[in-house]
């Protein structure tokens, strides 16, 4: 050691070191002793002998005198060296700096720069830890997925169908963790809420005969909406019940998860009237028929309010026929006389409802009887299909549906989709023996079983085999059977290139066609045969939401697709609404889908009921494209954000943000609808210039939809109810100028303006329940649900339309709503003979 430092230096501070620095006696350095330390102190073939070590002696201690006599003497006795008084606080750095750990020198980790890179000059940066490292890169990976996926979506539109169905294929592919989608699931209820257990029934329908005569009802379904909208609210009073009552909470969520699962029975909340009988008379002849006079007034009424929604027939070729009929009397064929009669029994319908004080005319049910004894006798379901029989069918299936009989109307309108797949009108007729008139009436005849089926669906809510991919027959020619010789004409008819690209509909169209201006279609004259044809396209796109949206392959392929879908089938409606002619157009010019124009309802401006039917199809597929966001997440109301107020978030992800915009979207949707409607009930405005025989299932879907919104703002904290209290004392009738700042994402649509259009709702269900059981129903129904929602809301139910102003009685419907009343105990006991 002596050789390494120079005397009187000090070694080099070591952090970890423990010995201070030696100390030699000078007389112990002797020349002898200096040659010692020359040769080895131990030698290889000699035991260790501890007496020859050196001892060590602390700082300032006097030197250790040494034995010169000693034979071993030769060896200094290094004294112990006490430790120094240095701090040892240090810690050892975590992370060592990349530069530090490819030299494989210590590093101090300090930042920005470690002790070594600043006294080296050279450029000190740290690497983050594997676990940081995987958690961007797969951040980084799922973005770029996300960017593929929706390039793919965007060409899956523009490639040939073979590439498109491998595109779909890749799309549809699942990983085998579902541990991936955790975060995605944890956001479902944002843009599918209402869509939870799609998949199942939660209660047997073949209990009885009131369950078996309602049915399944769907998600789809403001039946369905209703149910879940009573249970959500009953829920909500029982908590706030108990807990104003009870000093401990412990018992609310013992209480609430016990009666989370069991629902109202869907037979409580059905406004249909598919539990009464169908009058039969089986004395009836059918072979008579109405006199000449009140046959051509069921006749004309039929053709004209019923017939452009429904072309089941041929109309010149049967107006023929019936002239001839009466004017030559003979014996017609039994299913011709049978269409007759089902085209009576729905005009003789139509006029009880639009003059109910009128006594003159036959019953509707004496044509019903002769219909179901000359097409539905007891071999009628034995006999192979024709054209006649499916125009039977789905008159039969109308019928119904303007009974309110929902559930065999759905029964009869299978029939006739059944009948015409067994038919092949389905499909593109290529038989050149075939009249190009004939093959456009087998057309209409689809296009007429198609839309029926659709409209039933999105009634009670059930699956259907319909879809745009069961069909490759054209839309519907917008021309008049009248104009079938004209040139232009014959060229669509017998071009099915030509009229494919002419006709197309959107949800069939490309991206580079929706760029385009659809400038043909804007060109046709208006015509019953136009507005079928805008009917149908519209259909296209509501029934590809059922299929697509509130299905069980919707629910598998996830919510990122489900939101994907609700986006396009957004935009197809926008895109349907810019290809209506101004004459068909119900909006005002430059303005929003939600601004209805003021003169929709304008006499002297002509195709009135054709706009008014065009608009309310319209909303209630934007209704049931956005209701799915109109939802809260499963258990408490409170536990989770109000759909409406979600952009108040400064910060929103996409699921939030897509949320409100469609919840805000199904609210305006429903208040569009009914700003339709005249101010004041006039009954023989609905006849008139409505789908009659829809329009009351058009109202209820609003106005369900607006109830749920109201349900959110009911049960919210009390400074939000504080101020929504406030926000409805203040609105007016119309729509405000200025949104409530705290509604702030419904736009022009603020909770005075939902409130105003919920009461107007409820006077038009009130006057129709004048003449019309199934809306006396739906009005119990409804006011049921507004007398609990109503004190929550601050609301003056004193001037809305009341239960006690209704005339007439049903006393199964009375029975049913007093026992509503009775299912919710707040002691924390339910009657079980009312859940399931």
């Amino acid at each position: 050691m002596s050789r390494q430092y120079s005397e009187g230096g000090q070694p080099p501070q070591n952090d970890n070191a423990f010995f201070g620095p030696l100390q030699i006696s000078r007389s112990a350095l002797s020349p002898q002793s200096s040659a010692a330390f020359d040769e080895p102190s131990i030698a290889s073939n000699q035991p260790l002998n501890l007496n020859m070590l050196p001892t060590y002696q602390p700082i300032n201690s006097p030197p250790i005198p040494m034995d010169l006599g000693n034979p071993h003497g030769n060896k200094v006795a290094i004294p112990r060296l006490a430790a120094p008084n240095v701090n040892r606080g240090r810690r050892r750095s975590a992370r060592a700096c990349e530069p530090c750990r490819q030299r494989k020198i210590k590093c101090d980790g300090a930042k920005p720069a470690c002790g070594q890179c600043v006294y080296n000059q050279s450029q000190c940066s740290y690497e983050d830890v594997k676990r940081v490292r995987d958690q961007k890169e797969l951040k980084l990976l799922g973005k770029r997925v996300e960017h593929y996926e929706h390039l793919l979506r965007s060409l899956e539109g523009e490639v040939e169908p073979q590439t498109a169905r491998k595109i779909r294929k890749t799309l549809k592919f699942k990983g085998p963790d579902p541990s991936s989608n955790l975060s995605e699931d944890s956001d479902s209820d944002s843009s599918a809420g209402s869509l939870k257990d799609i998949d199942n029934v939660d209660e047997d329908l073949n209990r009885d005969e009131d369950s078996r005569a309602t049915g399944f009802f769907g998600k789809n379904s403001e039946v369905s909406w209703m149910q879940r909208l009573d249970h959500s609210v009953d829920r909500e009073s029982a908590a706030a019940s108990l807990s104003s009552t009870t000093p401990s909470h412990s018992n609310i969520p013992r209480f609430l998860n016990r009666n989370s699962s069991r629902d109202v029975a869907i037979h409580i909340m059905n406004y249909h009237l598919d539990d009464l009988a169908v009058p039969s008379l089986d004395d009836s002849d059918p072979y008579i028929v109405p006199p000449r006079p009140l046959a051509d007034e069921y006749f004309n009424v039929y053709l004209a309010y019923v017939h452009p929604f429904f072309p089941a027939i041929r109309r010149t070729t049967f107006v023929s026929q019936y002239r001839q009929f009466y004017e030559r009397p003979a014996n017609p064929p039994r299913k011709w006389l049978g269409i007759l009669n089902m085209i009576f029994a729905i005009g003789s319908h139509y006029c009880r409802l639009s003059n109910p004080d009128d006594g003159d005319g036959e019953n509707a049910a004496v044509y019903l009887a002769r219909a179901r004894k000359l097409v539905f006798d007891e071999d009628s379901l034995f006999r192979h299909s024709d054209l006649q029989q499916i125009q039977a069918e789905l008159l039969m299936s109308i019928y119904l549906l303007c009974l309110g009989q929902v559930n065999r109307a759905s029964k009869f309108s299978s029939l006739a989709l059944h009948s015409a797949l067994s038919l092949g009108i389905n499909l593109r007729i290529t038989d050149g023996s075939i009249y190009d008139a004939s093959k456009e009436a087998r057309s209409r005849l689809w296009w007429s079983v198609f839309t029926l089926e659709h409209l039933l669906t999105s009634m009670h809510g059930r699956a259907s085999c319909v879809g745009d991919n069961l069909c490759s027959v054209p839309l519907p020619m917008p021309y008049e059977e009248e104009t079938f010789n004209d040139l232009e004409v014959q060229r669509l008819l017998q071009d099915p290139t030509l009229r494919e690209n002419q006709l197309r509909g959107v949800i069939f169209e490309t991206q580079t066609q929706r760029k385009n201006p659809s400038s043909w279609i804007l060109s046709c004259d208006p015509s019953p045969s136009l507005f079928f044809y805008y009917l149908v396209d519209l259909t296209l796109i509501s029934q590809a939401v059922l299929n697509k949206v509130y299905s069980i392959e919707g629910m598998r392929e996830g919510t990122s697709q489900t939101e994907h879908r609700i986006r396009s089938y957004g935009r197809s409606l926008d895109r349907w609404k810019s290809k209506l002619t101004p004459s068909y157009d119900f909006t005002l010019p430059d303005a929003g889908p939600w601004h209805v124009n003021p003169n929709i309802d304008d006499d002297t401006v002509p195709y009135r009921r054709e706009r008014v039917s065009l608009a309310m199809n319209y909303y209630s597929a934007r209704i049931l494209l956005c209701r799915p966001c109109l939802t809260q997440s499963p258990g408490s109301m409170n536990s989770s954000p109000n759909p409406l107020n979600l952009l108040d978030n400064p910060h929103p992800s996409p699921h939030e943000k897509l949320r409100a915009e469609m919840a805000t979207s199904c609210l305006q949707a429903a208040c569009s609808l009914i700003s339709i409607m005249p101010n004041t009930p006039h009954l023989p405005w609905i006849s008139q210039y409505t789908p009659w025989w829809s329009v009351l299932h058009f109202l209820m879907q609003a106005t369900t939809a607006i109830l749920l919104g109201l349900s959110y703002c009911s049960f919210a904290t009390p400074p939000l109810n504080a101020s929504l209290a406030k926000s409805s004392g203040s609105s007016s009738r119309s729509s405000s100028n200025t949104p409530s700042s705290l509604l702030r994402p419904l736009l022009e649509v603020d909770l005075g303006t939902m409130i105003s259009h919920t009461k107007k709702a409820f006077s038009w269900i009130h006057a129709m329940a004048e003449v019309d059981p199934a809306a006396r129903r739906a009005f119990l129904l409804c006011d049921n649900l507004l007398q609990k929602l109503a004190p929550c809301l601050n609301l003056d139910l004193d001037e809305w339309p009341s239960v006690d102003t209704l005339t007439g009685s049903d006393i199964e419907m009375d029975d049913r709503i007093s026992r509503l009343d009775q299912l919710v105990d707040f002691e924390g006991g339910a009657s079980d003979g009312y859940f399931d």
